[in-house]
C-alpha cells in the first residue's frame, strides 16, 4: 500500500513538472503584442463578461486556442486563469468571466491567442474595480448639440435587459434596450445617464453598470476656451534643465475634424527639431498639447512661446514667457544680515535693558508718584563686631560706596544704624518702627557671623517682615567670596535659594558700575522730597540712554 501512494505521489509530481515545462515551453514563444491597451472599469460587487480586446480574437473562435492569465503585481508574475465554470474567475474561449467583483480583482489580465501552432498575439487589459461610484467611471463620447439616442457602454456583445437612470433615479416608461432615446433633447437632457444591464451566466443573473455623461453644447459659446496656460504667464526655470509645456483647450463636445493644438516659438510651429518634442491627445471635447525641451538653452529663454488653438473658422492663442530662476544667494546673504542684525539689536537690548528700565521707571515715576506713607526707601542690615579686616570692609562699603552712590547721587534715602538713630532711644522699638516704615531690606553678608545682639535682632525682624507677611523687599548684597552660606540664619539662606546675591568688588564706586545698577534695579523710586532738594546734584546717577 506505501509503494502504489509513493507511486502515484511520483507521477503526480512528474504531471505537474510537464504541465510546467509545457508552459514554459510556450511562453517562450514571442507572441506579438498590440502597443495599445485596454482599461475597463467597474463596479465592485457586479460581474464582468471581458471577451478578448480583438474583434478577430474574439470572433474566430475555431482551429485556435486561447490562454487567460493574470498578472501578480506584488511577486511580478503571471498566473494562469482555470476554465472551471464553477470558479469565480474562469474562462472560456475568448470570454473572461469575473463573477461577483471585489476590489481584489484589479489588476492586469493578459489574453494569449495561438491563432497558428506557433503564432499568437497577445493581449493586455487593466481591470480597475471601484467600490463606490467614481467619476473615472464616466464614459466620455462627442454628442451632437440635440442628440437622439445615448447609447449604453457596457454589455456590448451580450443578451441582456437594461434598465435606465437620470443623475441616479429612474427613468419610468424606458424600453429594455442597449440605448436610450432622447425627445426633443434641450440643455435640460443633460446629466449623468445608469444603465444597468441584467445577463445571464449558468443560470444565474448578473448585473453591470455602465455610466454615461451627456453635455449639451451651447452653440453661443463656441469660441476655444483655453484652460491652460495662462496668457502672458511666466515659467521659472533654469538652463540645461528639461522643461514641459501643457497648453489644454476645450472645444466643446462636438465633433470637431478641423480642430488642432500646437505650440509655437517666436511665432513659427515647432515640428521635428531636435531637443523639442511636442505630443497632442484629445478626451472629452478637450485637446491638449504637451511641449517637451529636452535641455533649456539661452536662445529658450530669449524666446517668446505661444500656444495656437484652431478650430473651422479661425485660431486663437495665449503666450508665455520663460524666465530664469533667480539664484539664492542674495535671499541667504539677506537672511544672514537680518539674522546678524537681530542678534546685535537683541544683544545691545540685553546689555543696556538695565539701562533702560531704569530710564522708563524714572518717566513713569515722575508722572504717576503716589504716596505710600513709607519713610526710608531702604534700611540698612549689616553686621557688626567682626574680625578687624572685615569689620573695616563692612564700614568703608556701607560709610562709604553705598551713601555715596545711593544717596548721594541718586536720591535715596537709607536708615543706617549709628547714624540715624537718636540716643537714648530703645533699641528694639526703633529697629521694628524703622523696618515698618522703609520699602526695601539691604542686607550685607558676609564671610563671618556676628555674634552682636541688635545685628541679630534686626536681621531676625527684617525676615520675618519679608517672608512672613511678604511687605518689604529684600536687596543681597555680598561682599567678598564665600564657599557657602550655612554660617547664615535659615531664613537668610531661604531668600538666597531664591534670589543670587549682588557680588560687590572692591572699588566699584561709580554709579553708572553694572553692580549699582542692578541695586538701583531692586530699589523702588526715590522718594519725591529728597529729589526736590537734590535738583543741583550732577546727572552721573542717570541710566544710560539706548
Amino acid at each position: 500500500m506505501m509503494m502504489m501512494m509513493r507511486m502515484l505521489q511520483m507521477i503526480l509530481l512528474l504531471t505537474e513538472s510537464v504541465l510546467i515545462s509545457s508552459y514554459q515551453l510556450n511562453s517562450t514563444v514571442e507572441c506579438e503584442r498590440p502597443d495599445k491597451k485596454k482599461t475597463v472599469r467597474v463596479l465592485a460587487g457586479e460581474s464582468l463578461y471581458l471577451p478578448c480586446p480583438n474583434d478577430d480574437c474574439h470572433i474566430e473562435t475555431e482551429n485556435t486556442s486561447y490562454e487567460w492569465f493574470k498578472y501578480i503585481q506584488r511577486t511580478e508574475q503571471v498566473e494562469q486563469i482555470g476554465t472551471e465554470e464553477s470558479e469565480r474567475i474562469h474562462y472560456h474561449l475568448s470570454e473572461l468571466y469575473i463573477l461577483w467583483l471585489t476590489l481584489n480583482d484589479t489588476g492586469r489580465y493578459i489574453t494569449r491567442w495561438w491563432y497558428e501552432e506557433d503564432k499568437c498575439d497577445e493581449y493586455e487589459t487593466d481591470v480597475v474595480v471601484y467600490e463606490e461610484f467614481n467619476t473615472d467611471l464616466l464614459d466620455y463620447t462627442p454628442e451632437e448639440e440635440k442628440p437622439s439616442k445615448i447609447y449604453c457602454p457596457v454589455c456590448e456583445y451580450q443578451q441582456a435587459t437594461f434598465i435606465w437612470y437620470k443623475n441616479f433615479s429612474l427613468i419610468p416608461n424606458q424600453e429594455s434596450a442597449g440605448y436610450l432615446l432622447l425627445r426633443n433633447s434641450s440643455k435640460e437632457s443633460a446629466g449623468i445617464y445608469t444603465c444597468v444591464c441584467t445577463w445571464e451566466h449558468n443560470g444565474i443573473k448578473h448585473n453591470r453598470s455602465g455610466f454615461r455623461e451627456l453635455i449639451i453644447r451651447d452653440m453661443s459659446s463656441s469660441t476655444p476656451t483655453f484652460q491652460l496656460p495662462i496668457n502672458n504667464s511666466i515659467v521659472i526655470t533654469d538652463v540645461g534643465t528639461e522643461l514641459i509645456l501643457q497648453c489644454s483647450v476645450f472645444f466643446g463636445r462636438t465633433v470637431c475634424d478641423e480642430c488642432s493644438v500646437q505650440w509655437e516659438r517666436n511665432k513659427t510651429r515647432i515640428d521635428a527639431v531636435n531637443g523639442y518634442k511636442q505630443e497632442t491627445r484629445k478626451q472629452g471635447g478637450i485637446m491638449e498639447s504637451f511641449l517637451t525641451i529636452t535641455k533649456v538653452s539661452e536662445l529658450d529663454l530669449g524666446s517668446e512661446y505661444r500656444c495656437r488653438a484652431e478650430d473651422s473658422y479661425e485660431y486663437f492663442y495665449v503666450s508665455i514667457i520663460l524666465k530664469r530662476k533667480e539664484s539664492m544667494i542674495p535671499v541667504i546673504l539677506a537672511c544672514v544680515c537680518t539674522f546678524l542684525l537681530v542678534l546685535v539689536l537683541s544683544g545691545i537690548v540685553k546689555w543696556f535693558s538695565l539701562d533702560l528700565v531704569l530710564f522708563l521707571r524714572e518717566i513713569i515715576a515722575k508722572l504717576n508718584r503716589t504716596e505710600d506713607g513709607k519713610l526710608y526707601d531702604a534700611y540698612v542690615i549689616y553686621q557688626r563686631n567682626l574680625e578687624e579686616k572685615t569689620d573695616k570692609t563692612v564700614s568703608d562699603f556701607v560709610n562709604g560706596s553705598l551713601l555715596t552712590v545711593l544717596e548721594s547721587y541718586c536720591g535715596f534715602k537709607l536708615f543706617i544704624h549709628g547714624r540715624d538713630d537718636l540716643p537714648g532711644e530703645d533699641c528694639m522699638d526703633l529697629t521694628e518702627s524703622k523696618i515698618q516704615l522703609s520699602r526695601r531690606l539691604i542686607i550685607i553678608l558676609t564671610p563671618e557671623t556676628s555674634t552682636t545682639s541688635s545685628a541679630a535682632y534686626d536681621l531676625e525682624l527684617g525676615l520675618h517682615q519679608a517672608l512672613v507677611q511678604g511687605e518689604t523687599g529684600v536687596i543681597l548684597i555680598q561682599l567678598g567670596k564665600m564657599q557657602d552660606y550655612t554660617h547664615l540664619p535659615l531664613g537668610l539662606q531661604h531668600l538666597l535659594c531664591k534670589n543670587s546675591p549682588l557680588l560687590w568688588r572692591d572699588g566699584e564706586t561709580s554709579p553708572n558700575s553694572r553692580f549699582w545698577k542692578r541695586v538701583r534695579y531692586r530699589m523702588p523710586v526715590a522718594s519725591s522730597h529728597w529729589r526736590s532738594s537734590l535738583r543741583n546734584i550732577s546727572l552721573e546717577c542717570q541710566p544710560l540712554t539706548v
